[in-house]
């Protein structure tokens, strides 16, 4: 049995200004954003990972930095820095705005079946999904037995986490979004390669909620 620790970065400065923060571009944490990964790593302290995967990204970088500093097995984790793992790509509109009256906006949120990034040069949530998928199988393989913690994105924690435990394309991001540095555990049985959800956007171990 692999367990997957599922892990969305600390707040930046993008998602506060509601703006579109995908594969292409980054911002810092807010202090809120480095508390929160504070906390989560306190929450996970006593957790042995085998391995952590960590999206290139800076945000979720820093977001690993600060929850495995807190982790008292530290010494035995196998850190690796994964491009697959970085959020969708939004293209041309990386930075801008979000605007809910949006159509393609409102697909990628309630029916990513829907969803064309065409016109704005983005990334499918078909190339998100197998990129992401396939290097959760190869680390399973690698770990079956163990316990990984994964750092990356909402948009790609959403939709690789729905895909994984088998809901339809229309229903991948069922239950999004995800909060900030939520965590969501799920089980891999190695012989039937069947996942099972644990623990789903959990923010329980959270005592700040709010940007000061």
């Amino acid at each position: 049995m692999t367990t997957f620790y599922f892990v969305r970065h600390g707040k930046t400065e993008l998602n506060l200004s509601l703006r579109f923060q995908g594969g292409e571009i980054d911002s810092p944490l807010l202090p809120i954003g480095i508390e929160q990964a504070i906390q989560a790593g306190r929450y996970l302290c006593d957790i042995s990972f085998d391995m952590a995967a960590i999206s290139t990204q800076k945000r979720a970088m820093d977001t690993a930095n600060y929850i495995l500093k807190e982790n008292k097995f530290l010494d035995g984790v196998t850190v690796q820095y994964q491009d697959s793992l970085r959020e969708l790509k939004f293209g041309k509109r990386e930075g801008a705005e979000i605007d809910h009256t949006d159509q393609q906006t409102d697909y990628l949120r309630n029916r990513p079946d829907l969803y064309d990034p065409t016109t704005f040069d983005g990334e499918t949530i078909d190339s998100l999904v197998q990129r992401s998928t396939d290097t959760i199988e190869k680390i399973g393989e690698k770990y079956p037995d163990g316990n990984v913690l994964i750092v990356a994105h909402g948009v790609l924690l959403i939709t690789l986490i729905n895909s994984l435990i088998g809901k339809e394309k229309a229903h991948w991001r069922q239950g999004g979004p995800l909060a900030n540095t939520s965590i969501s555990i799920l089980e891999k049985d190695q012989l039937t390669n069947v996942y099972t959800v644990k623990s789903f956007n959990d923010i329980s171990y959270q005592t700040q909620n709010e940007e000061a």
